[in-house]
């Protein structure tokens, strides 16, 4: 079925987006869950080995997950024995940010994390309003991709107002000026 390997493709592109984000500077500064797995040991560089079924559990990888096709018996994909998805590793492997261990188990940032000072954090970052309640981080990130790379989008629900870190200063200077 050639629509499967499609939807396949698809759902490996987004979650190796989802992984490679998971593991960002712009998310371990706000993650502190997923900083504390990955500064085990008191790891500065944040490069320690987390289990990569773990991660999967997390929402938005799981929302992911579920639009693969269903199992034969109707369950959503996520449903499955407690196993890692080949699109997975498909995804971790696909990455340049983000590196699989050789048993395909646990992934870890490529680079160390580099702590980013407050002051060029903020000018990086664009306040936004009025955001609708109903829209999401993707549509606000698509809003603002043409500026630059964006980092992180926060969007506070149901506050109509959210902000855009992007990876450059120049890049927040553009969306400003837009």
């Amino acid at each position: 079925m050639a629509s499967d390997g499609a939807a396949q493709d698809a759902v490996a592109a987004k979650l190796k987006k989802q992984l490679e984000y998971y593991f960002s500077d712009a998310n371990l500064r706000r993650d502190a869950h997923l900083k504390g797995l990955a500064g085990a040991d008191d790891d500065s560089t944040l490069r320690q080995w987390v289990d990569l079924e773990h991660v999967l559990a997390f929402l938005r990888a799981r929302s992911i997950l579920d639009e693969l096709p269903s199992t034969t018996d109707g369950e959503p994909a996520t449903k499955r024995a407690k196993m890692i998805p080949s699109v997975a590793l498909t995804a971790a492997r696909a990455s340049s940010s983000i590196e699989l261990s050789e048993d395909g188990t646990k992934i870890r940032r490529a680079q160390p994390y580099v702590e980013v000072d407050a002051k060029e954090l903020a000018g990086r970052t664009v306040y936004v309003e009025p955001v609708a309640d109903e829209e999401s981080i993707d549509a606000v990130q698509a809003r603002f991709a043409p500026h630059g790379t964006v980092a992180n989008v926060s969007l506070p629900r149901g506050r109509g107002f959210g902000f855009v870190e992007f990876e450059a200063r120049e890049s927040a200077q553009k969306a400003v000026a837009a």
